[in-house]
């Protein structure tokens, strides 16, 4: 039996624990049964454990990219940005330790003028592979200069803990040498920029986490950490092999410990976790799947799981060129115009979940064949509930909502695919990314609810969001 833990907002005009039953139906294997049985259990008197705010998903860039014109504020990209909340774009990769030297006066008028059209804010990463003190202090005190309150925190660097593979420093680089060069990196910055946040250290893996946690404590506000559940390429498996690896409540469990891990050195730092740089798979990720339906699904569990463990924020990491076979939420089609891919849309639909508090919810299921997941939220503002249920199985899930009360009726947002491996076709309840960035959903469906249950029929490979009350 599968058991699975989320964490539920309070609602005033609920009280104790409410459950979802849900009946999967389909052809399944000789082995197991035509029907089974999933029950979500939430608990609505619960403490809230975990919250999401309107900055939790945010993108990440190339910082290499800053100087070509993409970041200018024209286009489509801010309405793309404003579409996700107001979030946080950052720039790192590879390209700041290697090709990145500051950014121009000219990008970084654009870089202001994105940011006030957006209302995004930035993490901006300084080089530290070829560190240069008196490069970074003037670099530092220009962006924090120009951006004033749109700038959310310096980074020195990206994931120091690869230098050593990479070739930026010799094999015997170790994590104490490291943060002697981060704290170098520091100051240079303090010094361009007295009161600048800080955040650090992008490490790859989280073997320097602690370390770097203890060094830092109570000089960061993030502590960011990288993370990308599959690792790198498709190590010999198709997609579709691969797809079930990504929606597997086995790659959920690694993601749990992954985020724990980072929560608790963030404690030691004082500091918020951040995922300063994640998607599905690392170096590009993989074609065929990180650029699929699939990672559309697998982004709404993601983003909400991280949140129940602690993470309060997340950039997925990808580029503004027509490269667009890979993890990439947005893909270039024309001078400065951008169209979303699948996984731009599993973010967006997570984003309407909204800002609010979240407590346990408990998923169990009767059969190996059921992949129910289930996420509910207490809105910052105008009440109700709301929740996010996701049938990650082959089969239809014909779900019971039992509320209490007399709700009346209950409104239903679908996101949906061509298939788990579709490219493109996305919707969400029939409603794609207009030609100018803008989106707005469909006209939501309507349940009835009789006797205290919303019944919520959901299709294979689905994402619904009920909103009650």
């Amino acid at each position: 039996m599968r058991y699975k833990w989320h964490r539920l907002a309070t609602v005033a005009a609920l009280c104790g624990m409410f459950a979802i039953g849900a009946l999967v139906y389909g052809m399944l294997t000789n082995s197991g049964p035509e029907v089974y049985q999933t029950t979500v259990t939430v608990n609505t008197s619960g403490k809230s454990t975990g919250e999401i705010s309107t900055r939790y998903i945010g993108l990440s860039f190339e910082s290499g990219t800053l100087n070509s014109g993409k970041f200018d504020n024209v286009g489509d990209l801010a309405q793309l940005l404003r579409n996700l909340g107001n979030s946080v774009m950052r720039f790192g990769g590879n390209s700041v330790d290697t090709s990145f030297h500051g950014i121009t006066p000219g990008a970084l008028a654009g870089l202001v003028r994105l940011v006030k059209a957006s209302g995004w804010t930035v993490l901006y990463s300084e080089n530290l592979g070829e560190f240069n003190a008196a490069g970074v202090t003037a670099d530092a005190g220009a962006v924090s200069a120009a951006l004033g309150s749109g700038l959310s925190a310096f980074a020195c660097g990206n994931e120091p803990d690869a230098y050593r593979h990479n070739g930026i420093r010799a094999r015997t680089y170790t994590g104490s040498d490291y943060l002697s060069e981060a704290a170098a990196c520091f100051a240079a910055i303090r010094a361009g920029a007295p009161n600048a946040p800080l955040e650090g250290p992008d490490t790859g893996a989280q073997s320097w986490l602690a370390e770097y946690a203890a060094k830092e404590a109570g000089t960061l506000s993030w502590l960011g950490q990288h993370y990308y559940p599959l690792g790198c390429g498709l190590h010999g498996k198709s997609p579709a092999q691969l797809a079930g690896t990504l929606l597997s409540p086995a790659l959920t469990a690694k993601e749990v410990a992954t985020f724990t891990r980072a929560a608790a050195d963030a404690k030691t730092a004082d500091a918020q976790v951040w995922m300063s740089e994640t998607n599905t798979a690392c170096g590009g990720g993989a074609r065929g799947l990180s650029d699929s339906y699939a990672a559309a699904l697998w982004v709404i569990d993601y983003l909400l799981t991280g949140a129940e463990h602690g993470v309060h924020g997340m950039n997925f990491h990808g580029r503004l060129d027509t490269s667009c076979q890979g993890y990439t939420p947005l893909c270039q089609v024309g001078t400065n115009e951008y169209v979303g891919q699948p996984i731009y849309y599993g973010m967006l639909f997570a984003h309407l979940l909204g800002a609010g508090h979240l407590l346990p919810v408990t998923v169990s299921t009767s059969s190996s064949a059921g992949n129910v997941t289930a996420f509910a939220l207490k809105p910052l503002t105008g009440g109700g509930l709301r929740l996010i249920v996701e049938n990650l199985s082959q089969y239809q899930a014909d779900v019971a909502l039992p509320v209490g009360g007399n709700p009346g009726t209950a409104t239903v947002l679908q996101m949906t695919g061509p298939s788990l491996l579709a490219t493109s076709g996305v919707e969400i309840q029939g409603a794609r990314v207009g030609a100018n960035g803008s989106f707005t959903p469909g006209k939501p469906d309507t349940v009835q609810c009789a006797a205290g249950s919303c019944p919520v029929t959901i299709a294979p490979y689905t994402a619904v969001l009920v909103n009650v009350g």
